[in-house]
């Protein structure tokens, strides 16, 4: 069944938006080995007939008022076979992506060309249901054991690209509201920014549920070289023993995405007025 979208969330004809991914961690399935995975790529090869191979992700849970807990330095295992790997399963033209490791599901979607158009997070978010339903039936059926969530995340990447309304990354004040160039000399104007903050996202009950990360990173645009920002929002948190956190975390990102941007860029972008 497909979320319903809120009717009060911030909506754009035209977003910067060039990759979603939808992800939930889970107790690790011990028995899931490699030729599992060519099993279930054997499954699917029709859909993603491209495969790679990345390195584990490493465990990662938000906790409160702690700051997220992750596993560092040298892990000393007993292990009857080497660690399984993270693998990539890719659509052809590779606007769509499938990761599995023992702990992880993923489902990624990229912009391929200039005129490609994000789906929306509604249907990114019923492909992820239907994928992810099919690989804890395939865990089922192998006898890898049940899949018990232990933590979801969201991820928005955006690259918000010079020639409306703004022209070099010093005019970055122009694209976001956590900014202004300072005034005087020393220190001048500021030539770019590079930005990581972290917020608390609270249910409605003001109780602690995940945390939002935001980062702002200047880069080059590789086809045509102009600058741009690549600006990636990222929510990780859970609410109950299943997906219910990704609509908390994408509101959270959205809500978030208009408030750290400028209303010159939300008409750049064609933010509908309700």
């Amino acid at each position: 069944m497909r979320p319903e979208r809120l009717q009060d969330l911030p909506d754009f004809s035209d977003p910067p938006v060039i990759e979603t991914v939808l992800s939930v961690q889970f107790e690790p399935l011990a028995e899931l080995r490699t030729a599992y995975l060519g099993l279930y790529w054997a499954a699917n090869k029709n859909r993603y007939p491209k495969t790679e191979e990345r390195p584990e992700l490493s465990p990662i849970i938000e906790r409160f008022p702690d700051h997220p807990k992750m596993e560092f330095g040298i892990q000393l295992e007993t292990l009857e076979a080497p660690p399984t790997p993270r693998i990539w399963f890719m659509s052809e033209t590779g606007t769509e992506l499938i990761q599995v490791q023992r702990d992880r599901f993923i489902k990624n979607w990229r912009k391929g060309g200039t005129g490609a158009h994000y789906p929306r997070y509604e249907r990114v978010r019923e492909t992820f249901d239907e994928e992810f339903a099919a690989f804890a039936s395939f865990s089922q059926d192998q006898s890898l054991g049940n899949i018990s969530i232990t933590q979801c995340e969201v991820s928005y990447v955006n690259h918000i690209v010079s020639g409306e309304g703004w022209k070099t990354h010093a005019d970055v004040d122009q694209i976001f509201t956590v900014f202004n160039q300072p005034i005087g000399d020393p220190p001048g104007r500021m030539e770019d920014l590079t930005c990581q903050a972290r917020f608390v996202i609270n249910d409605a009950g003001k109780n602690p549920i995940g945390r939002l990360y935001a980062t702002i990173q200047p880069a080059m645009r590789k086809s045509d070289n102009k600058p741009m920002y690549v600006f990636s929002l990222t929510a990780r948190g859970q609410i109950g023993s299943s997906t219910e956190f990704f609509d908390a975390g994408r509101n959270s990102i959205v809500r978030s995405f208009k408030a750290l941007t400028t209303p010159n860029m939300h008409s750049v972008w064609g933010m509908k007025v309700r």
